[in-house]
């Protein structure tokens, strides 16, 4: 609000100034002696008007309106708004008269979006490194939806490959060895004791009946059994029923023999065709390759394997990518790790040579799709790296994290429970793996989110929220008045007012940019603002009525802020600590 405001005075001035009409950016200074707000826009007129930018930022304040500020000063190019109390009142009672409608954006009013995100085969329970991406996409999930979009939330998996053979054959090597048998475990085999764990529920299910089945049996059972664990672990992360956590599940197999006519448009062998006749695919060595060079890429790839017939991972991305476009999607998002950096690209540039050859139709643009790659998490305990699990021998869970941390959480011994021990636990993993931009490799330390000081930013984050809910429970019974503001003068209290007016801002630009990180960060700040004020001014007063009054008017939008940040960012607050 205090942004538009100041731009809509800018509007005005470069009319007045120059007849013109251009965007305009206001952002927040890094240090507050340089004013409340502040504009480039001076530098960015300069080519345009052939014109110094500190004599534009002159000649635009001799034209600006500085009824709202106390002050309005040039440095350099650069214009600095110091803003009257009265104007900065207006943005909480914003606040006060939106409550959870504030930070609602239009952008994608009447649009839909797809988000992929974990996407992991069901060879073993989800990891760490799953956690991150699962966290990411179900942020950016929440803030499209806050943006007005129809999110379809969708898990892509490869059902029909190599791993998921070699997941029945090891289940199946487990289940002889639990019989008695003496049998060859597979090469390259997967080696956890979930796979003897799903070996032992197929021994206590049918007993010895299946010594003579086949493979593909023992995959079945598996993968049925790992999707369900995936779908709880994934449920208690994202605090949803287990049917509730993905809208839709995509199956690799689907392009080879498609059974889903509303999902599946473009088969894996009609793909391979238009790339031919794009003069894109060709044979050699019996494989066939995609001529990735002729559009600008490092090398050619195999897409069908010669000795198998099988398709390499880049033919069914290829496939599935055409299929999202073609099932109507205004906004496609795939959300990757870091071991995609290559093969994503190679599968857009095969996308949008289909849709310039005319495969595709019009609408199809490749422009819709958006790749977010995110770095690793390393797990580190007494500054040294985490790395074994009992459980998948070679890395840790999202519930073994989520466990350990859960261990221990105190809380008020008056209100401690086991949920809200999970709830917190779950609210240190979310955070801890937000507060960073996804292209920074995440160094998690369990020694500081299992602490329970301020050290730690979640609890940082979480006890302003408590500390707000006491003033409630302690508060006399009022009617908070949103125009009777006037005595909200000290520097506490504005800067935590102008911090409360950022909200919608970095909303927009956590969307727009796909970053959760802008609003991880901007939780933290709110919070340290919001004690820096509760631990210099008394809030519940009864000697100074008007002064408590509109303290408390204050709690109250911080509050609104915190519960609308902690609903997009997927945390849950106790209510005490």
């Amino acid at each position: 609000m205090l942004r538009e405001l100041v731009r809509e005075k800018l509007r005005q001035a470069l009319h007045q100034s120059y007849g013109l009409s251009e965007q305009i950016d206001v952002s927040v200074p890094e240090k507050p002696e340089f004013g409340d707000l502040s504009t480039t826009v001076a530098f960015a007129l300069a080519e345009k008007l052939r014109k110094p930018p500190r004599q534009i930022a002159e000649e635009l304040v001799t034209h600006l309106d500085q009824s709202p500020f106390t002050k309005v000063e040039v440095v350099g190019g650069f214009i600095n708004f110091f803003l009257k109390p009265e104007i900065v009142h207006r943005a909480l009672r914003e606040i006060l008269e939106q409550e959870h409608q504030y930070g609602k954006l239009e952008l994608g009013r009447g649009k839909r979006a797809q988000v992929e995100f974990v996407s992991a085969n069901p060879t073993g329970p989800l990891t760490i490194g799953h956690c991150r991406q699962a966290v990411l996409g179900d942020v950016i999930s929440r803030l499209l939806e806050n943006a007005g979009y129809e999110v379809t939330r969708e898990y892509y998996y490869n059902d029909a490959g190599r791993q998921m053979k070699l997941l029945g054959e090891s289940v199946r090597a487990r289940y002889l060895e639990l019989l008695g048998q003496s049998v060859p475990f597979p090469e390259e085999g997967y080696h956890g004791e979930y796979i003897l764990e799903i070996a032992r529920k197929i021994q206590e299910r049918y007993g010895t009946t299946w010594a003579e089945s086949p493979r593909e049996q023992f995959t079945k059972f598996a993968e049925a059994e790992l999707f369900t664990e995936i779908k709880r672990t994934l449920a208690r992360l994202f605090r949803l029923p287990p049917e509730r956590v993905f809208d839709v599940y995509y199956n690799e197999s689907w392009l080879q023999a498609p059974s889903r006519a509303d999902l599946v448009f473009v088969t894996n062998e009609m793909l391979v065709q238009w790339l031919r006749e794009l003069g894109l695919a060709y044979e050699k060595d019996g494989a066939i390759w995609f001529k990735a060079t002729a559009l600008g890429r490092p090398q050619d790839r195999v897409l069908v394997r010669s000795q198998t017939g099988e398709p390499t991972y880049r033919l069914p991305d290829m496939a599935y990518h055409a299929n999202k476009l073609l099932r109507g999607f205004d906004l496609i998002i795939d959300i990757f790790g870091a071991d995609h950096q290559d093969t994503y690209q190679d599968v857009l540039a095969a996308v949008r040579a289909l849709w310039e050859g005319g495969k595709l139709p019009t609408e199809c643009t490749p422009e819709k799709i958006r790749v977010l790659i995110h770095q690793w998490v390393n797990l580190v305990r007494g500054g040294r790296p985490v790395k074994m699990s009992k459980r998948m021998a070679t890395f840790v869970t999202i519930d073994e994290l989520v466990d350990e941390i859960k261990s221990t959480v105190e809380l008020d011994p008056a209100l401690d429970s086991s949920q809200m021990r999970e709830d917190f636990a779950v609210n240190v993993v979310r955070y801890f793996l937000l507060m960073r931009s996804a292209d920074s490799h995440v160094n998690f330390d369990l020694d500081l989110a299992k602490s329970q000081s301020h050290e730690n930013p979640v609890y940082y984050v979480m006890y302003a929220y408590t500390r707000i809910k006491s003033i409630w429970e302690r508060a006399p019974q009022v009617s908070l008045k949103a125009h009777a503001l006037e005595p909200l003068r000290a520097p506490e209290e504005l800067s935590l007012i102008k911090k409360l007016d950022e909200f919608p801002q970095v909303v927009r630009d956590a969307t727009e940019h796909l970053a959760p990180h802008f609003l991880a960060v901007y939780v933290r700040e709110l919070a340290g603002l919001f004690h820096d004020f509760y631990e210099r001014h008394r809030v519940l007063d009864e000697a100074h009525p008007e002064l408590m009054h509109a303290r408390l008017a204050l709690c109250r939008g911080t509050q609104i802020v915190l519960e609308r940040a902690f609903a997009l960012l997927g945390l849950k607050a106790p209510e005490r600590m």
